[in-house]
């Protein structure tokens, strides 16, 4: 039977990434994660529309083909749900109870928000940028139906990296994951990769609408205590995908092995301790390492006495900033990104053999293929410079 992304609820669906099917750098798109609040909306590209409007000089319905005929980027990025992790919290927290996988790597194509901001002409009063899905329903703490809506940053819409993306992994979007256009941001939690996009609205003042004040907002310490801010860029973080938790292990050399990421920056190196923290050595880094972008890594971990064993990992960015070890409590059921202890079992009767031939083996096609692609964006955003396009 194929592989199949893990339904966490079926209506709406929310699916998490299999993680212990990660081989490669990439995720397949049938098994990138799912996060929906609302069914999934029926749009008809004949009739679909993206209205650019608000403090602008040139307010603009843009068609699909109008919009794909813009110069194209392309960026690999890692998204997670700001939920992910929530069934972990030893206090139960309201929301969907997300594993560990609703997190996934892809190579997201579209063309650079700026572009239709700056046709706009965006006015000088404009702080923020809207935007508005096609997907409409309620919450139990909102009975009137409502879009889907997020705001970004001026200054975050107009990033070269922030696109309306109508490909995945070379794709067209599935239903599912946005078709025919979302938000990408990379580097942020996926709640700001607003999907099934129809409306863009520059603000003259803050968006307080229930998914930007109400939902997946953290506290923060101020200078007059805690504040409360929307859930933005992703948080430095490290998953082990094997060994399982709970696994039985055998004495001599076995291998742990798992992703890693850093939001808006890149990864600097990953942490594994087998003695619950007490001590700390350097896991072996794999294939690319780029802003974005999640890193795969290994650890072959040398075991020459049985017993019970507490394995962890903590990512570190190329800023210095470090996985914690303990969940905040400020941030609530969101930014779940502290280490979680894995427990495993060495038995003096097994022996293990591990070693690392195997696992570049199957990475070294997927990582060229990536490295290949990275070029992309630079020969793109070189071409538009120079006149091309637009």
């Amino acid at each position: 039977m194929p592989e199949q992304r893990k339904m966490v609820t079926a209506v709406p669906e929310n699916s998490e990434t299999p993680l212990e099917n990660v081989r490669s750098w990439v995720t397949p798109n049938r098994l990138f994660f799912v996060r929906n609040h609302f069914d999934v909306p029926a749009l008809d590209l004949a009739t679909w529309r993206l209205r650019v409007e608000g403090c602008v000089t040139q307010p603009a319905n843009w068609t699909w083909e109008e919009l794909t005929a813009l110069p194209e980027r392309t960026v690999f990025a890692t998204v997670e749900c700001a939920g992910n992790g929530r069934s972990f919290l030893q206090e139960p927290v309201h929301g969907v109870q997300w594993g560990s996988g609703a997190v996934g790597h892809a190579e997201w194509t579209g063309v650079p928000l700026r572009l239709l901001l700056e046709k706009a002409g965006a006015q000088e009063s404009a702080i923020e940028v809207l935007f508005e899905g096609a997907d409409r329903g309620t919450e139990s703490d909102h009975p009137e139906p409502m879009h889907f809506a997020r705001s970004l940053p001026l200054e975050k819409a107009f990033d070269p990296d922030t696109l309306l993306v109508f490909r995945m992994n070379g794709e067209l979007l599935e239903p599912s994951h946005g078709f025919p256009v979302r938000l990408f941001v990379p580097g942020w939690y996926g709640v700001a990769s607003v999907k099934w996009l129809q409306r863009i609205e520059l603000l003259d003042r803050p968006f307080k609408g229930y998914y930007q004040t109400k939902k997946y907002t953290v506290q923060r310490q101020g200078s007059s205590g805690p504040q409360t801010v929307p859930v933005g860029p992703m948080a430095v973080k490290a998953e082990i995908i094997l060994p399982a938790d709970g696994a039985v292990l055998g004495l001599g050399t076995n291998r742990l092995f798992g992703v890693a990421w850093a939001g808006e920056e890149a990864l600097a190196r990953v942490g594994v301790s087998t003695d619950g923290g007490h001590s700390w050595n350097d896991a072996e880094l794999i294939g690319p390492r780029a802003p974005y972008s999640w890193t795969l890594w290994e650890y072959l971990w040398e075991v020459a006495d049985a017993g019970d064993y507490s394995v962890l990992v903590r990512a570190e960015a190329e800023s210095g900033a470090l996985q914690p070890l303990e969940h905040d409590p400020l941030l609530g059921g969101y930014m779940i990104h502290f280490s979680r202890p894995l427990s495993v079992r060495v038995e003096g009767a097994r022996r293990s053999h591990a070693h690392r031939s195997d696992l570049d083996t199957l990475l070294y096609d997927m990582n060229a293929y990536a490295e290949e692609n990275m070029r992309l964006p630079l020969d793109v955003e070189m071409e538009f410079a120079g006149g091309g396009g637009i």
